[in-house]
């Protein structure tokens, strides 16, 4: 089966705990078969008059040992399940993870956060559920009737025969129902997905929600959502539950074939009534793990959804691999190129055509342009989020498709416009740029970026909680420590998306502050559309209709007119805007005239 073939790769370092868990289910199950033979060792002897004192002693304390077998048994064998399921669950959630990290940008772009929360949590949960019940489940439906059958067969086998007649029907209902079971619940893992995308984007979206009054639209499509979810779950368990129904109905019939043709051989003398009752014990009792499995199908058929599930995305390989062979530049002087490069992210819509620049040592670059013409796409090339479709971005003189991914990133830090920070403390989400910093570098980190004007403010200063993505501070507040992160990582290529774009005029001093000291002998690119941020660039390359339009210093640019000129005027021309109260009804904007 593909399905344990696939999990075998994870189950095979615990095979020894599954294998001493699954002894001890047959153990356990093993020891419930001793006390009806015993009991039925004293009605035989009661039969022929044989019975003793001490021969129904015997069988006492052979009942005791079995009973006290069973419990140690039962307790080992829950125990070892489980602990084989955890550590099961551990490294298949461990493996998952990390085989996320390597995926490229373009596959998170693809999807939506929930869906892989969903198949990285909840699916591997699910497996654990069967490593802990249905391994040993499934073994001792199949070994424990096997037992009870061949003591049948020992004792009376034309009657043991007559009780298995039905048995054949479970395995013709089986290989009907259990691919559709499978699929049923392959369906169900798929729709929750969605209902946790769903629920996990109005969640982390609550403000916008709220701002826009869209709750009752949110609502209805959370509740559209669990509807379908709920309708597809209805029909999955519609199909499991008929297995233990079938089972029940082929137990009932052929209990009712022995205690029908047995009860007539008992009163004609041809079987003795031990035998019997023998018979009807093990009949009641062989079908319960069989019973028990259909019960459990529905983990089981979950269970092999959420591998194929959690397969199906561990598959999936990255196309940004590094070359084999490949080493860090000697003694690398730290310039950016970009040599004639074109990119795309879909066939049809090139987002970057013929595109060359060059950053050198030390120096900073701005790249500006209108929006949607390839900068921040430029942003990404450099730490190679993406590779080039063609054309060559080189770091130190060298492709940035010849050196290792890992050297390549820790030699970059990047401040973005959408600051990402982590749940947890100011200082973990600095300390993120450079874990093992010592204490002194930490603080030189956050006063270098401003964080300690308002931390000082704040009554766990630096160990204050700022709740998911920061949701307690202010947008600059986030911005600052983004910097400060950048600044305690201490990389000597800087990339700054936007830092200052959405904040107050006070604000972004405090920030231009910080990347002054942040930018200071650092090779920098910087993607801005302020002129305050602009200005302080060596050089500007002007991006237009997704190429280099122009290139040069401030003045130049000036001097030649064009876009870049434009954008400078009409700055300025902002700076001058007023409000002025008019009548009662309106306020009226003014402007200075245009310059001539």
């Amino acid at each position: 089966m593909n399905f344990l073939r696939r999990l075998s790769r994870f189950i095979a370092p615990e095979r020894r705990t599954v294998i001493g868990s699954v002894l001890a289910g047959l153990v356990f199950a093993g020891s419930g078969l001793i006390p009806p033979l015993l009991i039925r060792q004293i009605l035989l002897w009661h039969a022929d008059g044989t019975a003793t004192q001490n021969g129904i002693g015997i069988i006492v304390i052979a009942l005791v040992i079995a009973y006290v077998v069973r419990a140690t048994a039962r307790y080992t064998y829950g125990m070892l399940s489980h602990w084989a399921a955890y550590n099961v669950q551990h490294a298949m959630m461990v493996t998952l993870y990390r085989h996320i990290q390597t995926l490229p940008h373009r596959f998170f772009t693809d999807r939506r956060v929930g869906a892989l929360v969903s198949r990285s949590v909840g699916d591997v949960e699910t497996v654990e559920d069967f490593v802990a019940h249905g391994i040993p489940e499934t073994v001792l439906a199949f070994a424990l009737p096997s037992a009870m059958l061949v003591a049948l067969f020992l004792i009376n086998w034309p009657l043991a025969l007559l009780a298995v007649l039905p048995m054949p029907f479970i395995i013709i209902f089986g290989r009907y129902l259990f691919p559709r079971i499978r699929s049923s619940w392959r369906l169900v893992r798929e729709t929750m997905s969605g209902v946790t995308a769903t629920v996990t984007e109005g969640i982390a979206g609550y403000a916008v929600v709220k701002a826009f009054g869209r709750e009752r639209e949110q609502l209805q499509l959370v509740e559209n959502r669990w509807n379908h979810y709920r309708t597809d779950i209805q029909r999955a368990q519609f199909f499991s539950l008929i297995p233990a129904g079938i089972i029940e109905l082929v137990a009932g019939i052929g209990l009712i074939l022995v205690v029908a043709v047995g009860g007539d051989l008992t009163l004609r003398g041809l079987i003795p009534v031990a035998d019997l009752f023998v018979f009807v014990v093990y009949l009641g009792l062989i079908y319960q793990p069989i019973i028990q499995l259909a019960a459990i199908s529905e983990n089981i058929q979950k269970a092999m959804a959420s591998t194929d599930r959690v397969f199906e995305l561990l598959e999936i390989k990255s196309d940004l691999r590094d070359q084999p062979g490949v080493t860090p530049p000697q003694n690398p002087v730290w310039s950016v190129e970009f040599d004639v490069v074109d990119f795309h992210y879909e066939a049809t819509e090139p987002v970057l055509s013929n595109v060359s620049f060059r950053a050198e040592a030390g120096e900073l670059v701005a790249l500006v342009g209108p929006t949607g013409v390839g900068k921040s796409t430029c942003a990404h090339l450099v730490p190679r989020f993406y590779d080039t479709n063609s054309g060559a971005v080189r770091i130190a003189e060298t492709d940035v498709r010849d050196v290792p991914m890992t050297w390549l990133r820790t030699n970059i830090s990047l401040v973005l416009q959408d600051v990402f920070l982590f749940a947890g403390t100011i200082r973990d989400n600095i300390a993120f740029g450079l874990p093992n910093a010592t204490e002194e570098q930490f603080v030189e980190a956050a006063r270098a970026a401003n964080v300690d004007e308002f931390t000082s403010r704040l009554p766990d200063g630096y160990d204050s909680m700022i709740g998911e993505r920061g949701v307690r501070l202010s947008g600059g507040q986030q911005q600052r420590i983004s910097i400060a992160r950048a600044i305690l990582k201490n990389s000597p290529i800087l990339i700054l998306d936007e830092a200052t774009s959405s904040v107050d005029a006070e604000t972004e001093g405090l920030i231009h502050e910080a990347l002054d000291r942040l930018t200071k002998e650092r090779t920098t690119l910087v993607i801005a559309h302020r002129l305050a941020t602009v200005r302080r660039a060596d050089r500007i390359v002007v991006l237009r209709a997704n190429t280099v339009a122009a290139n040069g210093t401030h003045d130049e640019l000036l001097d030649q007119g064009g876009w870049y000129a434009d954008m400078v005027r009409r700055q300025e021309m902002n700076t001058h805007w007023k409000l002025q109260s008019g009548p009662a009804d309106r306020t009226t904007i003014t402007t200075p005239p245009k310059p001539d």
